[in-house]
């Protein structure tokens, strides 16, 4: 089985559990994964992950992304993009003539967002745009998000450019519907396209086309970040034999274990090499006994793709 992260350059029109399904037939494994979804109208980077490298979800699922896209003013969608049905008829505005600043600094740093109803937001375990699609109203629930950074500049009378570094959990289609609202005329997510996940790039990205290629002519392996390659914003910890044996069966690991750790440490989590080079956890530290705890540990083989 391959474990390890692929980065994809998604097309508009394709959903990240189509993507997923190729990429599981492809390398052929059950065993396949996307860390954030992209709405079929989106483009940009999307990582998919395979094998053991699934488990690493809740570490990127939490990383910043970065975006740009266009929003169209003059009225709101019921989806909050260009799928969606118009709620009034358009009116008209000159984005030149307010003031772009004082309106995109109205919408940076951390504040309450409205997810759409139309997303795979969940009530009573379904998403909610199960309940839009029945036109059933249900109660949504704000959540905190912070936008790091929004910059955009008029391109057309209605329509902005913009750039916006954001929060995991951020709705950009909201963002841009919230800025309608406040501009008072309305407006939607024209495009959208996301550009970075953490430390990865749309430029590390390859389209499924050119994975198949790979993938077809016995290639498949130069598409795949390994699994040893990946959180390497931690820092890099290899162990002995008797500390290989701690960490694997979920036992803290003690300092007389340790062979080397670089960089220097200075975060929460470490990843655990034995000294052959292969991963075997994610641990945290504990401060007060200063040991290793397991926080993921890497499965010495499974059975099966």
């Amino acid at each position: 089985m391959i474990h390890g992260l692929i980065a994809v350059n998604k097309e508009k029109g394709v959903s990240s559990h189509a993507l997923v399904t190729s990429i599981r037939r492809l390398f052929k494994t059950k065993k396949a994964g996307h860390f954030g979804t992209l709405d079929p109208t989106a483009t940009g980077l999307l990582l998919i992950a395979l094998g053991h490298a699934t488990r690493f979800f809740d570490f990127y699922v939490k990383q910043n992304k970065l975006y740009s896209g266009l929003i169209r003013f003059g009225f709101a969608t019921s989806t909050y993009d260009s799928e969606g049905k118009p709620q009034k008829a358009k009116q008209s505005i000159d984005l030149q003539q307010i003031n772009l600043e004082t309106l995109l600094a109205g919408f940076r740093g951390k504040q309450m967002q409205m997810p759409p109803a139309f997303s795979a937001k969940k009530f009573k375990g379904k998403p909610l745009y199960t309940y839009a699609r029945r036109q059933q109203e249900v109660p949504i629930n704000p959540v905190e998000v912070s936008i790091h950074e929004l910059t955009g500049r008029v391109i057309d009378h209605d329509t902005l450019e913009f750039r916006a570094l954001t929060s995991s959990g951020t709705y950009i289609r909201s963002l841009a519907h919230d800025l309608g609202q406040k501009v008072g005329v309305g407006a939607y997510l024209l495009e959208l396209k996301r550009e970075r996940i953490g430390s990865f790039s749309l430029e590390q990205a390859k389209t499924l086309a050119e994975i198949a290629t790979l993938a077809e002519t016995g290639s498949g392996l130069q598409a795949v970040i390994p699994i040893e390659s990946l959180l390497d914003e931690y820092p890099k910890m290899i162990v002995n034999q008797t500390g290989r044996r701690c960490i694997c069966n979920g036992m803290a690991l003690k300092a007389a274990d340790i062979l080397k750790i670089f960089p220097a440490p200075n975060t929460a989590y470490f990843r655990i090499f034995d000294d052959e080079g292969k991963l075997l956890a994610i641990a945290q530290k504990e401060a007060k006994s200063m040991s290793f705890k397991p926080y993921l540990v890497i499965p010495e083989s499974e059975p099966g793709n």
